[in-house]
């Protein structure tokens, strides 16, 4: 084993080396090329539903743009969030184990996550698994953190996180990747795209395999993503989805179990949506959507020695209809007037435990969201959502939201307040023997307050929010009654922050740091999986047109959590050195397009670690690989 070990290190320090070798001698065949050109401001949706840059917000947004994708080279959405301030994602493993998005102090369920818009928290889990979210087909990721069930509804206690796909580009190309790395894993994709004037296609499908760290530790994972628009006509566009995963993963640690030879888990997830959008007037839009997310789990562990067998099939359907309206006269006032219709069903059966749930709930809600620019530099968000729901009774939610820029120092300062909430799941109310059907929503209060500062004509950006969120009526199990039950009150606040630094055009400089101060007076602790300490330090490095390359510094602080098997609570911290590299060419006189090669080597320093109690984390590994578009 240890032969083993030291040989995969060799390996990718080699690639690490020749990654750095070939950007050196790509900042020697063209020293005189200069990479100074203007990125653009990335545009974002989610948090006002209309299309704004970054700046114009009034809430505190991230982006991931498809050029940090390319770079990132991830295997899972997991890859690319894990350094955004404020926000939380931990792997229990290799990529394509099990993985969650915290945000701000949160529980996972109260993120709510969306692909193009479209809702996808299990309505028995009340999670979404990004461990088995391929990024290849998707254009960027929105992430906006805060309390924002005023627009979304349920779920939406802490943020938003929006997995926008990709849009197909004037004419015709098609494209396809190859990787290879450690664990014996093998990475595919392939696409093709059209657009014109009828309006535009894409198609792309991906496939991912790997043996693993441990026995029992492979994983399968493949995937494929249609979405294009259609006009009919000037003023009318529909625009459609259809997105699914098809996962089988071997479990080699679980609960009480610190080598699980047995355990198997299969998923499979399809998303269909639609989306149709009429421009009634200059000033009046309106849109219809409707999208089903149908989830199937299968989760195996059969009998023997010291082992608690059970044999878990659960189904879910979540359907959702909507029908807004938006009014703008003019450049200061938009308003949005929204009403939407939410049906869950969730069915579970476990044969072996004599375990059936059969259960839905639908969901009413009306909406209202007023967008205001009063001035070029200055703006409010101001809105409110009330939700009827079946079992959960009527639940309003207010936002409200300012920002104001000081053009002559470069200054913007921005302040929001809402409150947020989340519906129990099917599994918290219905499941045997735990369920509580007289159970409440889970609530939140939220108010952050931040500042971004540009200097020395912009090649610097410092950027600070403090927040502070107030949970209630969280839900917790009682070793008493062995029942759920409405218990916790909690709080988290803390500080996130942002530096960049263009050091010379060639180079950037990016900091960010979180902290996070949490406590659960009930437990009396921290609230789990939630560090207090967070922070990444990376310098990018483009030293031709051509070149990419980046190199990250990663330190997490230690933290409450769950012990699967050793009944540790407290997982130590850790820290953590990537390099990623990326050359691309346009061959002349040929009919490709572009010849992209990419490699990353993460963990460099062989450091040991976990960043789920239990459940450790892989050594030095590395991912190389080729990409042909046509």
């Amino acid at each position: 084993m240890k032969g083993t070990k030291r040989k995969a290190a060799r390996a990718c320090l080699a690639v690490a080396a020749a990654l750095a070798g070939f950007a050196g001698w790509g900042f020697a065949q063209e020293p005189g090329t200069d990479n100074q050109a203007q990125r653009l401001e990335p545009i974002v949706v989610t948090a006002t539903r209309m299309e704004e840059k970054v700046s114009e917000q009034a809430s505190d947004v991230s982006v991931v743009t498809r050029e940090e994708i390319d770079l990132l080279s991830p295997v899972v959405a997991g890859d690319v969030l894990q350094e955004i301030p404020g926000v939380v994602v931990q792997r229990g493993g290799v990529a394509g184990s099990r993985e969650n998005i915290k945000i701000r102090g949160g529980l996972s369920e109260h993120t709510l996550v969306m692909i193009d818009g479209f809702k996808v928290n299990s309505p028995t889990l009340g999670t979404f698994d990004i461990g088995s979210l391929p990024l290849d087909d998707f254009e960027r990721v929105e992430v906006v953190r805060g309390a924002q069930s005023a627009l979304y509804g349920s779920n939406a206690m802490s943020g938003v996180v929006n997995f926008i796909p990709r849009k197909a580009e004037p004419g015709r190309r098609y494209g396809a990747g190859l990787f290879g790395g450690s664990y014996n894993a093998v990475k595919a994709n392939a696409y093709g795209q059209g657009a014109g004037g009828w309006g535009n296609v894409h198609l792309g499908a991906g496939g991912y395999r790997s043996d693993g760290l441990f026995p029992n530790d492979d994983d399968f994972l493949a995937s494929f993503l249609g979405t294009g628009d259609i006009r009919a006509g000037e003023r009318n566009r529909l625009h459609l989805l259809v997105f699914s995963t098809d996962q089988d993963k071997g479990i080699p640690i679980s609960f009480g179990l610190p080598h699980d030879l047995n355990q198997r888990f299969t998923r499979r997830g399809v998303l269909t949506g639609a989306r149709w959008e009429t421009q009634v007037t200059r000033s009046v839009a309106v849109t219809a959507s409707w999208d089903v997310f149908n989830e199937f789990f299968h989760d195996k562990l059969p009998p023997g020695p010291g082992v608690f067998p059970f044999d878990d099939v659960t189904r879910t359907r979540k359907l959702d209809l909507r029908l807004e309206g938006r009014y703008s006269p003019g450049p200061v006032s938009t308003t949005f007037v929204g009403v939407e219709y939410e049906k869950d069903r969730g069915v579970e059966n476990d044969d072996v435990n004599g375990i059936a749930l059969a259960a839905s709930t639908f969901n009413r809600s009306l909406y209202v969201q007023e967008e205001l620019r009063v001035a070029k530099n200055a703006g409010a968000s101001l809105g409110a959502r009330l939700d009827r729901n079946s079992e959960a009774g009527t639940e309003f939610n207010p936002k409200a939201a300012v920002f104001y820029l000081f053009e002559r120092i470069g200054t913007k300062v921005r302040a929001a307040a809402g409150r947020g909430f989340r519906v129990p799941t099917i599994s918290n109310k219905f499941f045997p023997f735990i369920g509580n059907p007289d159970l409440k929503p889970e609530r939140a209060v939220s108010w952050e307050g931040g500042a971004d500062v540009s200097l020395a004509r912009k090649r610097a950006v410092v950027s600070a929010t403090w927040f502070y969120q107030d949970f209630r009526d969280l839900i917790t199990f009682d070793f008493v009654t062995g029942r759920n039950r409405n218990a916790n009150r909690a709080f988290s606040r803390g500080l996130e922050s942002e530096v960049a630094i263009r050091v010379i055009p060639q180079t950037e400089v990016l900091l960010a740091y979180t902290y996070s101060d949490t406590w659960d007076p009930a437990a009396q602790r921290r609230i789990p999986g939630i560090p207090t300490h967070r922070g990444t330090a990376s310098v990018a490095v483009a030293p031709s047109p051509r070149w990419q390359t980046r190199l990250d510094y990663r330190v997490e602080g230690d933290q409450v959590d769950a012990p699967l098997w050793s009944g540790r609570s407290r997982r130590a911290g850790y820290a953590r050195v990537d390099a990623f590299a990326r050359y691309r060419w346009e061959p002349r006189e040929s009919d490709i397009r572009e010849v992209a090669l990419t490699g990353k080597v993460q963990n460099l320093l062989n450091r040991h670690y976990e960043e789920r109690i239990d459940l450790p984390a892989p050594g030095i590994n590395f991912l190389v690989g080729a990409e042909l578009s046509i």
